[in-house]
């Protein structure tokens, strides 16, 4: 049987708790494998998708700062672009820029000038010139980004007051962003519904990471903390054949690229560092029934307490709960997401017994990542 072509569409930005907002968006989310409550191993662009193309956290895979995108460890990390140009697939990348993911295994990657190109027209012929090959095609509508930068990085301080003060307006900005996503999307599937690609092509949509709208006061778009507003994502999977399912457990972007190898029956190569996140097929056929345990970092370029060259704010997170750790100022934050999912209220001094846990966990999994532990 001939594989599939593979089609990632990365929604920069697009934060999990408004793709209700985005009504194409959302139908088509939910005709496929649908995972609403993924986590992200990092709240920024480079990190995320360096993670998502390797099944490795940041520290294991090198990123793990702004400053260290180009210290990815091609040496032992394998990318899913190479284990599908080792298949057959021809893969190509387009972005508007080129660091942002691992170059291993591309065939050929281009750059957009989002300034003067129609990105939906571009994306759209490159489709057309792949479609008489056997090809995997990674894509990133940066529109919500775009905006942001444009809006909210440019004009405001991660402390001002004037933009933390307008939660309101913030949130209405950011959600009239959605619009011309959904556009960009229903155009792209109606494109690849004349080229009769949606029949022998796996179309994966998902999202890196969230973005604030100015909840907490230090963050005025991404990047700097943990809190689910940017560390919540969601991913679907939409398979010629299979019928749609969502799955609601949580789930973790470092478990993308095993579910593709499981779904193209790829085994994993044993001669490069053992992938951290494992398929989800056993979740979607009901033979796995617990939620994934997830961790994310990250170290900002401003905020707070900024950490250019190493990530320095880490989290575990539970279907229910959240451990923070603040590396810089030493301080810690615990979060029970079902009764604060706002996570207004820490309430790490009233629970020893769990903290103690989460926290053993969470160092161990630094540990195990980093040369030096917290």
């Amino acid at each position: 049987m001939e594989k599939p072509n593979i089609i990632m569409v990365l929604l920069d930005g697009l934060r999990a708790d408004r793709i209700n907002l985005c009504p194409y968006l959302y139908n088509i989310l939910k005709q496929g494998i649908f995972f609403p409550n993924m986590i992200t191993a990092a709240p920024y662009t480079s990190a995320s998708l360096h993670s998502i193309f390797s099944g490795l956290y940041p520290s294991k895979h090198g990123v793990n700062s702004y400053f260290n995108m180009f210290k990815f460890k091609k040496e032992i990390c394998k990318t899913l672009p190479q284990y599908l140009h080792e298949g057959g697939f021809y893969t190509m990348a387009n972005l508007p820029v080129d660091s942002i993911i691992p170059h291993q295994g591309f065939d050929k990657i281009t750059l957009h000038d989002k300034r003067k190109e129609d990105l939906t027209q571009t994306h759209k012929d490159i489709v057309t010139e792949l479609s008489k090959k056997r090809f995997f095609l990674f894509i990133r509508y940066e529109g919500i980004h775009a905006q942001i930068i444009k809006n909210v990085g440019k004009k405001y301080t991660d402390f001002d007051e004037e933009y933390f003060k307008n939660y309101k307006i913030n949130k209405k900005n950011y959600n009239s962003y959605l619009i011309k996503m959904d556009e960009y999307l229903k155009e792209m599937m109606a494109h690849l519904d004349r080229l009769g690609l949606l029949k022998n092509t796996v179309l994966i949509i998902l999202s890196d990471h969230g973005m604030s709208n100015g909840e907490k006061i230090g963050e005025k778009m991404y990047g700097c903390f943990t809190y689910d507003y940017t560390i919540k994502v969601f991913c679907s999977f939409l398979i010629p054949g299979r019928k749609s399912k969502e799955v609601a457990l949580q789930t973790r972007t470092i478990d993308i690229m095993p579910t593709v190898l499981d779904l193209l029956d790829i085994k994993a190569d044993d001669s490069y560092e053992h992938l951290q996140g494992s398929s989800l097929l056993p979740m979607v056929e009901g033979k796995e029934k617990k939620e994934r345990i997830a961790f994310s970092e990250t170290g900002g370029l401003n905020g707070p307490w900024p950490s250019h060259h190493e990530h320095n704010v880490f989290c575990i997170r539970l279907k229910k709960w959240k451990l923070i750790c603040n590396k810089t100022p030493n301080t810690w934050e615990l979060y029970n997401l079902e009764k604060d999912p706002e996570e207004k209220n820490n309430v790490v001094d009233k629970y020893n017994e769990l903290v103690s846990t989460l926290k053993d966990m969470l160092l161990k999994h630094i540990a195990a990542n980093q040369e030096s532990s917290l």
